[in-house]
């Protein structure tokens, strides 16, 4: 735990590693996701892994708080010291692609693993449904604000996904993070960037790596066949490895 409230996960780290890389986790999961990734650079790198606000054993930010207070909060945590490779997975993806937008100067690289913030392609009926549940979620809410019912108790645990059901006080933060597109972001990122996706992944499935690849200048994209969105975390590191280290040797310093 640091003196700021961030629970940061130990570590061993070489003496004097010029590269340093954040690991941050996906949605509803902690640091301890990215452990087994992040360990096996640490021979040769600083690996600081964290559990974001609201997560694990990290404090939560102010109600309501979006990906790019996230992306200050981190700023305000983090010691001067070198640039930084940002490594994000899922919504870990969100705070770094803010964090590189927002704090150009602070960041060597950015690593995208199955990193969300873009929407993706949706049927007209999938849209015509979620325009629906919209309307009646609010409906749900204003008849519980002027008649004191539960109706929105029970839309959530009806049609609410089980990230939502579970979110608890972050039900806003999600909300947030899931109606957000961060391409104006990503078009502004200036540093070198990793996107692995997989191939089996609907949650953030390769069409939104196949969007950042478009809006980052110079973007690599990496579509690892036979894995899904967190499998990829888990008998997917050795794929994930090999990616990151050749890209590790084109741009660490």
């Amino acid at each position: 735990m640091t003196d700021r409230g961030w629970f940061e996960h130990p570590l061993p780290a070489p003496k004097d590693a010029a590269t340093e890389i954040l690991w941050l986790h996906g949605w509803g999961q902690t640091g301890a996701s990215l452990m087994g990734l992040a360990g096996l650079f640490a021979a040769r790198t600083r690996n600081r892994v964290v559990d974001l606000p609201g997560f694990g054993n990290t404090p939560m930010l102010a109600k309501g708080a979006g990906t790019a207070d996230y992306a200050d909060a981190l700023h305000q945590w983090l010691d001067t010291g070198p640039k930084r490779i940002l490594a994000g997975h899922s919504y870990g993806g969100r705070v770094a692609i803010q964090y590189a937008a927002r704090y150009p100067d602070r960041v060597a690289a950015v690593i995208l693993i199955a990193g969300a913030g873009l929407k993706r392609r949706r049927s007209l009926s999938f849209r015509i449904r979620a325009f629906f549940l919209r309307m009646m979620g609010k409906a749900a809410r204003a008849c519980d604000r002027l008649f004191g019912t539960k109706l929105a108790a029970a839309y959530a645990a009806r049609f609410g996904s089980a990230d939502y059901r579970k979110a608890g006080d972050l039900r806003p933060t999600f909300l947030s993070a899931v109606n957000e597109d961060l391409s104006e972001q990503a078009q502004s990122l200036l540093c070198p960037t990793l996107l692995i996706y997989g191939a089996l992944d609907d949650a953030t499935p390769p069409e939104i790596g196949e969007k950042y690849a478009a809006l980052i200048s110079g973007a690599e994209y990496h579509c690892l066949k036979g894995f899904g969105h967190l499998d990829i975390l888990g008998r997917g590191i050795w794929q994930c490895q090999t990616l990151i280290d050749r890209f590790l040797e084109r741009h660490s310093s």
